[in-house]
């Protein structure tokens, strides 16, 4: 998604396309990458040492529930965030010590498969698969 699709995004659901919140997104695009809040902050604290981390959660949770980005979760108690891409969804590789998260560009067909033939009436309607191990420059 570019920066022209996403205020296109903004503004046809009537939100007010603020500096700072061009400046979160251009965060997001210029390294696609998963952030937490306060990496954000850090960031944008750049361009506006104003901004608070109250503003940063709030930005997140719109463009969260605008489809713009996507929190995911590395079970290791941090919430991050990272870009919506319309070109399909993705898993993650992360490494248990560094933290490091990489994606994984297939999807476990044959797992989803199984589930939904062991439970027919169980409408799946989402999924996250994750795999936890330990990068090169861990082990």
């Amino acid at each position: 998604m570019s920066m022209e699709d996403m205020l296109n995004k903004l503004k046809e659901n009537g939100i007010k396309v603020t500096p700072q919140r061009q400046e979160v997104l251009r965060v997001f695009l210029e390294n696609e990458k998963h952030y937490s809040a306060e990496e954000i902050l850090k960031k944008v604290k750049n361009t506006f040492s104003n901004i608070s981390l109250d503003t940063i959660y709030r930005t997140l949770s719109l463009f969260k529930g605008l489809g713009l980005i996507n929190e995911v979760d590395f079970a290791d108690g941090c919430r991050r965030f990272e870009i919506n891409n319309v070109d399909g969804h993705h898993h993650h590789l992360v490494c248990l010590k560094c933290g490091r998260a990489e994606e994984v560009r297939f999807c476990p067909e044959d797992c989803l498969l199984k589930v939904q033939k062991q439970n027919p009436d169980f409408k799946v309607s989402g999924h996250t698969f994750k795999i936890f191990g330990y990068c090169p420059n861990c082990q």
